[in-house]
């Protein structure tokens, strides 16, 4: 049987305070560790009631006066956790649990422990709390959360993600049936980007048009990025996807709505270009032989002028008539313009980039299959395939094998061209409103100019398109042209 001295030396190796309780006297005593941390009470008043009044918080004081008496009448024992106020002022969480036992002379005693928890507590009360804002933040965005493990081929849905798609909290995804939720129009877009993702760590920000367990479609922003182990092998991928429906259909509209405005200013534009051209003879002509009339000595030379007048008059009409057939048949200037096939521009620029890239060992992995050629001017598609992938291949994470993946596509009649790699990325945050300016760098690296991007730029706006981006840092960045 251990003594007062031994039990007192090895509970406060563990920081572990302690009473002692004689069950048939009830008289008390405390540790000479619990005294340290509470202070030392006065000597008229007992230590139970001192500790009830002054050290126990006032929240706790009705549940543990009940439950020591019932382990003072040997009914139950006693397991709480309870607030003390140290001799600092300050209050602590403690575990207080009962250790019974019989002393030398079988006087039954119990042994009160108090076990300092605050640290763990707080750390409780964090973690509740993070999630809390986590949850209320995701339900108030509709934002929800997913994972899927390679491994074991699993998908997890949290409770925000399982509501945007109309299933009930314990619905289980399969694995191999995940397209179902995915719009027949974007199932391939989206075995794409996770296909992507998966081997080469590509990551992703895209919307995606998806469909409820209930057949409803509706838009969403998918965001998603490769969790490599130590050894840097992808072992799944964590992301998040967000109901943007109400958004993108406004978008749409209003993107129709501009859509509209600037080919009729484009119509406009070029009518009054064409108006100014033709009609500035014919105005012309007619003010030089109104001058000529007024000049005119006699009725011979004003009737000859008047003969002029009138074939100005027919040529005019002409004029004015041409001008409503253009009006009527939405005539335009285009540029001209080939059938440029992607494989075949891809071909010259790897041959004209193959030091560099046999230099870093960079692999190049192309899907022209859904997009095979578009109507563009040659040499602009080669520049800005060149430029993008020679910049993937000079800004790689060290260690990581540069991997860049072109895809073609069609979305809804609309082009697209995609340039991902698993490259050193850029922060967006930081540096995303001066992507594509003029002599903007945003890595240390001898051969970067800070032209490539805005050449880029102003060639893919130049054929009537544009261009965006979306980057995480240490993970990789997407370039995605709409043709």
């Amino acid at each position: 049987m251990l003594n007062d001295l031994q039990l007192n030396n090895i509970l406060e190796d563990f920081d572990i305070a302690y009473w002692k309780i004689n069950l048939l006297t009830k008289e008390i005593s405390w540790s000479d560790h619990f005294e340290a941390l509470v202070g030392t009470p006065p000597t008229e008043e007992s230590l139970f009631e001192h500790f009830m009044t002054n050290v126990l918080h006032k929240d706790y004081r009705y549940d543990y006066r009940v439950a020591f008496e019932n382990l003072t009448l040997g009914s139950e024992n006693l397991n709480q956790e309870i607030r003390l106020k140290l001799k600092n002022d300050k209050f602590r969480w403690f575990e207080c649990r009962n250790l019974k036992r019989k002393d030398s002379n079988n006087i039954e005693t119990a042994v009160l422990l108090f076990v300092n928890i605050h640290q763990s507590k707080r750390d409780q009360y964090t973690i509740e709390e993070n999630f809390f804002y986590y949850r209320e933040t995701a339900e108030m965005t509709t934002t929800g959360g997913w994972y899927i493990d390679i491994t074991t081929k699993s998908i997890y849905w949290d409770d925000v993600t399982k509501k945007i798609l109309d299933c009930p909290k314990d619905f289980n995804p399969d694995y191999d049936k995940r397209l179902q939720f995915y719009a027949s129009e974007h199932q391939e877009q989206a075995n794409s980007i996770f296909e992507k993702c998966e081997k080469y760590g590509i990551p992703f920000k895209t919307e995606l048009k998806m469909v409820t367990l209930y057949g409803r479609e509706f838009w969403v922003q998918a965001t998603g990025k490769p969790v490599y182990n130590e050894e840097q092998q992808i072992i799944g991928i964590r992301g998040v996807l967000q109901n943007i429906d109400e958004n993108k259909s406004n978008e749409l509209n209003l993107q129709n709505s501009l859509d509209i405005i600037a080919a009729q200013n484009s119509r406009l534009f070029n009518f009054a270009h064409v108006v100014s051209h033709n009609l500035r003879s014919h105005s012309s002509n007619l003010s030089l032989v109104v001058q000529l009339l007024n000049e005119a000595k006699n009725s011979q030379d004003k009737i000859d002028l008047i003969e002029n007048v009138e074939d100005i008059s027919v040529n005019l009409d002409a004029a004015i008539s041409r001008l409503n057939d253009m009006v009527s048949h939405q005539t335009l200037l285009k540029k001209e313009r080939t059938l440029v096939s992607f494989k075949q521009s891809l071909d010259i620029v790897i041959s004209s980039a193959s030091s560099l890239i046999n230099r870093e060992s960079a692999k190049i992995i192309a899907e022209f299959k859904a997009l095979k050629e578009i109507s563009y001017i040659p040499e602009y598609l080669e520049s800005i395939l060149l430029n993008l992938i020679t910049n993937a291949i000079r800004y790689k994470q060290p260690g990581r094998v540069p991997v860049i993946f072109i895809q073609t596509y069609s979305v809804n009649d609309q082009n697209f061209m995609e340039i991902s790699d698993n490259g050193i990325g850029i922060d967006l945050d930081q540096y995303g409103d001066k992507m594509f300016g003029m002599y903007k760098t945003f890595h240390s690296n001898p051969d970067a100019k800070g032209i490539g991007l805005f050449i880029t730029k102003n060639q893919v706006e130049t054929m009537g398109g544009s261009i965006s981006v979306t980057s995480t840092v240490n993970i990789g960045t997407t370039f995605k042209i709409k043709f």
